[in-house]
């Protein structure tokens, strides 16, 4: 899975973000670009910690396009859009293993911090 670092123009603010060279990831990044929604990188990243730790066998967080059910073994990522538009509108379900998942998710905030800092 190959991705890319890109810098947009946002709010006025140049905002950097991930970007998947692999059309079928589109869902992946709708949920990792979370700049102005109500759910942060490391919300994310601790509920992957509960789950890889053993301490919850499911958990779940989205935002206002994408859907996340983190397992230990893997992530699946749907459209919530889904039984609500044309199938030829939705952006495909992503099954990600959990531990790539994190592994993505600290890279992407490493880069930010650089960017940043």
């Amino acid at each position: 899975m190959e991705y890319v670092y890109k810098n947009v123009e946002l709010w006025g603010k140049t905002l950097l973000t991930i970007n998947f060279t692999d059309d079928s990831n589109i869902g992946l990044g709708n949920l990792l670009n979370l700049y102005g929604d109500s759910i942060t990188l490391d919300d994310i990243l601790i509920k992957i910690e509960l789950v890889l730790s053993g301490q919850s066998d499911l958990e779940e967080i989205g935002n206002e396009r994408s859907f996340a059910e983190i397992k230990k073994e893997n992530t699946e990522i749907s459209d919530l859009f889904e039984g609500l538009i044309d199938d030829d509108s939705l952006n495909p379900t992503i099954i990600i293993p959990t531990e790539k998942f994190k592994d993505i998710i600290v890279d992407f905030k490493a880069e930010i911090a650089k960017k940043q800092g």
